[in-house]
């Protein structure tokens, strides 16, 4: 069953590694004459003890030229900064980790279980003048004495400039053995990866905006499923100040063994944008969401026009609030044609000091509903906070929080109506010496169902578990493209 996705993911790797000639290089001495290097808002790669954000800096010049340039109406989640290290590098690294956890029996093993973690990553920066091809693959393996599951997870993204014209293609596809909100008791797969739970730009987990990519806030028994979203998008630069952008994509979220709800979702958006100065911009946005459901004849439609407004100071501070009225219109045999009224919103933002960073999100939208209900109004919060403690050690916490309401009545949910879930991690790094560093966690998840009574072992009332991990990292050296 994971066979599709490695192929996948390789294959996607094969194709882009035969374009450039790879060749592994030397530092060059740059300092003798300054002015025939000139600084770009680049950063260079950095190794396994020093990945975090945190450790890198921008001077005051770059963080006031440098400007971020995504749409506010694009797919792209926006950051503090560049999503890639360097131009153009391929690095590898090796993560493990052991775990001990204490669960209640609704995840599946009530009694204290040992898991064990081993996963290998690949990161792939090329950037050109004119394109960008952006990749991350973790493939691996979790052991434990209850269940063998594979990990798989690849985020790939090319980015193509024409003169007015741009276009976005991308793909994120997961399969995991559990819910990727809070995934392994660590705060989520992208804690998990490496040092630092933020990826180079500065956000929580996917590069792709929460509303793109199938939720999965309502955690179930262990249980392999798929995820997968792809998406393209093209932009046209009107004028100096205003763009105007039109994307779609294809999500779905497929379980294998168990009786959880299969679900795909089609996407169209499209929007213009007005910059107001350098640092502030404006959007408005219409969105169309459709909903199916495997073995399920009912379907959900979301019209949705929303209102942005973003600010960004590139490196330290990135604000954005996209909010407006939605349409949801319900078809189905138990519910007939029903109209529904409602609100969406999108937001985040992102705060960087000297020796920290903050990151806030918050969403209220309409979701497939995790595998668990059929549709649901979802509302979802994450916060995560890293910092510097001293040259080799930092800590991190991150926290989030969701609570999922159907759209429907129980009868066809088996009467769960509403869950509500969250999770919690505290992590230190420190660094062993360059290329290698050990982590220290402990993290604690619980999901309540507002339902007295349950008919399967996924929906008890209550359910919390505790994960105490002990990891290392490791990044080999990177390998510089031309």
């Amino acid at each position: 069953m994971i066979k599709p996705i490695c192929i996948h993911g390789w294959g996607l790797l094969a194709v882009m590694l035969c374009a450039p000639a790879v060749q592994a290089q030397q530092t060059e001495d740059t300092k003798n004459d300054p002015r025939e290097q000139p600084v770009a808002p680049i950063r260079a790669p950095l190794l396994a003890g020093s990945t975090s954000l945190l450790n890198s800096t921008q001077t005051t010049e770059e963080v006031q030229s440098a400007r971020n340039n995504w749409p506010l109406s694009g797919i792209e989640e926006p950051t503090l900064g560049p999503r890639f290290a360097a131009r153009n590098f391929l690095l590898p690294s090796v993560i493990v980790m052991s775990q001990m956890a204490t669960n209640y029996s609704g995840s599946g093993y009530g009694r204290p279980t040992a898991f064990n973690y081993v996963l290998g990553t690949l990161d792939l920066n090329h950037v050109s003048d004119r394109s960008d091809i952006l990749l991350h693959y973790s493939g691996g393996e979790m052991f434990s004495s209850y269940l063998n599951s594979a990990i798989q997870d690849m985020e790939f993204s090319y980015t193509h400039r024409w003169q007015r014209w741009s276009l976005v293609v991308g793909d994120q596809a997961s399969f995991l053995s559990e819910s990727a909100f809070g995934f392994g008791g660590v705060g989520g797969l992208a804690f998990l990866n490496g040092v630092s739970q933020f990826n180079p730009g500065g956000t929580l987990g996917s590069f792709l905006n929460a509303y793109l990519t199938p939720n999965q806030t309502i955690p179930t028994i262990l249980a392999p499923r798929l995820s997968n979203t792809a998406v393209s998008q093209v932009e046209y630069t009107l004028s100096p100040r205003s763009s105007w952008t039109a994307s779609g994509s294809y999500g779905m979220l497929n379980f294998w063994g168990v009786g959880f709800i299969n679900s795909a979702e089609a996407l169209f958006q499209t929007g213009y944008n007005y910059a107001l100065s350098p640092l502030s911009s404006i959007a408005v946005i219409y969105r169309y969401d459709d909903f199916r459901f495997t073995h399920f004849p009912q379907a959900i439609e979301d019209h949705l026009v929303q209102f942005g407004y973003a600010r960004n100071i590139t490196g330290k501070m990135n604000f954005h609030l996209v909010a407006g009225p939605s349409l949801e219109i319900l078809r189905g045999v138990v519910t007939g044609s029903a109209n529904r009224v409602s609100w969406a919103l999108d937001s985040s933002l992102s705060y960087r000091l000297d020796r920290t960073t903050l990151l806030l999100g918050y969403d209220h939208f309409v979701t497939g509903g995790s595998g668990v209900l059929v549709g649901a109004q979802t509302d979802q919060v994450e916060a995560a906070l890293e910092r510097k403690l001293s040259p080799r050690w930092q800590g991190s916490a991150s926290l989030g929080y969701a609570t999922n309401r159907s759209l429907f009545p129980s009868t066809i949910n088996l009467g769960k109506q509403q869950y509500n879930s969250w999770y919690a991690a505290l992590r230190f790094n420190h660094q062993l010496r360059p290329g290698m560093a050990l982590f220290l966690s402990y993290g604690a998840r619980r999901q309540a169902n507002n339902v007295p009574t349950c008919v399967t072992a996924s929906c008890e009332t209550t359910s919390t578990s505790h994960e105490f991990s002990a990891g290392f990292n490791f990044d080999l050296r990177p390998i510089s493209l031309r």
